[in-house]
């Protein structure tokens, strides 16, 4: 008898308590900035590693900038992301890449964006 009891009040306890997916922290924020580039870069033949980065609230966001090493430079990146947003979501920006007509890919001063809704 007790133990239906018990069962039934931590069903209603789960019931009641709200699942947040969004950032609470700004370590989330930082953690979601750091798979979604790398998972960027990689899926275009980098090989990011060594990854800094730090990131603040600015108004009601998450502000994280970055850099990844790759080979012997470092690409800049730059992720916003709202604070407490129902779902872990925001937009990224790599810089200093740019994708050449000849289809080679170099270190510019251009802005590649990304939006991940």
């Amino acid at each position: 008898m007790h133990g239906s009891i018990i069962g039934l009040v931590l069903s209603l306890l789960l019931v009641i308590t709200p699942v947040h997916a969004g950032f609470e922290q700004t370590g989330e924020a930082r953690d979601w900035c750091r798979d979604k580039t790398q998972d960027y870069l990689q899926d275009r033949g980098y090989t990011p590693y060594n990854w800094t980065a730090s990131t603040y609230l600015q108004d009601n966001r998450y502000v994280t900038a970055g850099a990844w090493r790759v080979d012997v430079d470092d690409i800049k990146v730059e992720c916003v992301s709202k604070k407490d947003n129902k779902r872990a979501s925001g937009k990224f920006k790599i810089l200093n890449i740019e994708i050449m007509d000849d289809g080679k890919t170099s270190k510019s001063s251009t802005t590649t964006r990304h939006d991940t809704r």
